[in-house]
């Protein structure tokens, strides 16, 4: 099983966004710790993957040696590849 860590920058968009869509986001993010291949997509040209949510999209990075999920950023789907 994978831990998780969040960085800040997801954690103050969780802070910004309803209390309703933060718990589904975040039970999300948890549900996927067993098998986190199985639900995320990879991004193109980078090593990172993402996971759908909503109207929103998580950007992670996996360390399949160390078992860590690393959440980098959440923002809504417009905009959240800008970066």
């Amino acid at each position: 099983m994978y831990s998780i860590e969040i960085e800040n920058n997801a954690e103050k968009f969780l802070k910004k966004i309803s209390k309703q869509d933060s718990e589904i986001i975040l039970k999300k993010i948890y549900s996927i710790r067993k098998e986190p291949f199985k639900y995320l997509k990879r991004l193109r040209g980078q090593k990172l993957w993402r996971l759908r949510v909503l109207k929103y999209r998580i950007i992670v990075d996996v360390f399949v040696s160390r078992g860590k999920i690393i959440v980098l950023r959440i923002g809504h789907r417009k905009n959240v590849y800008d970066c």
